[in-house]
């Protein structure tokens, strides 16, 4: 499963089946768009250096969301800095959110329901269908506190942070530790083309924004 599947398993309500951020001024598609990067960073298909990315195409992806974001970065060339490459990802391969919640929709993992169901505009909302998609997320979460790899488990961290939902996921000890790391992810970025100085990067302009 994707990080960007996995985040908005975790940002869902259950049971309306609409995403939640508790961050007024976070958009769920601006997350979603910095979690198809780390999907791209984990697939070694994207490289972080001094805030500028390159992406390095290898083979094509068989998911349609990462098949078209890394069709948007392959156009633009190397060298594209940070948070212009969130913008493309978000703004050209939108309805960002809604294609990943579509995708987790044709898996069986939710449902599809429009209400109301007899009005034209009605909208569209994707309660749980399994729980097992959303546990397998909520477990990554939790150990990224400890030792998940690093990309998706502080990856995770950092996105369901920047949603103000951290809280909701974590005990107050393992809420301390998660917060302890993501600071320590700030004073990682002048380590050029580590992980952590791409997550340390990733946090703060999602932070900036």
């Amino acid at each position: 499963m994707l990080i960007a599947e996995q985040l908005m398993l975790l940002l869902l309500d259950a049971e309306r089946g609409q995403l939640v951020v508790h961050r007024d001024d976070t958009d769920p598609d601006r997350l979603a768009a910095a979690a198809v990067l780390l999907d791209l960073a984990e697939q070694r298909t994207l490289g972080y250096r001094s805030g500028h990315l390159m992406f390095r195409s290898r083979f094509p992806s068989g998911h349609p969301v990462l098949a078209a974001s890394s069709k948007v970065l392959d156009v633009i060339g190397p060298g594209l800095p940070l948070s212009s490459a969130l913008e493309l990802i978000e703004t050209r391969v939108a309805p960002l959110s809604r294609e990943l919640l579509e995708g987790l929709y044709r898996r069986d993992l939710l449902h599809r329901v429009r209400r109301p169901s007899w009005a034209p505009w009605a909208r569209t909302y994707f309660p749980l269908r399994s729980l097992q998609g959303r546990n397998e997320s909520l477990s990554v979460l939790r150990t990224g506190v400890h030792h998940a790899s690093r990309l998706r488990g502080h990856g995770l961290l950092l996105l369901v942070d920047c949603a103000g939902r951290l809280v909701d996921f974590l005990d107050a000890r393992a809420h301390a530790e998660a917060t302890s790391i993501l600071l320590a992810l700030g004073h990682q970025q002048a380590r050029s083309g580590s992980d952590e100085a791409f997550l340390g990067a990733l946090r703060a302009t999602l932070l900036a924004d």
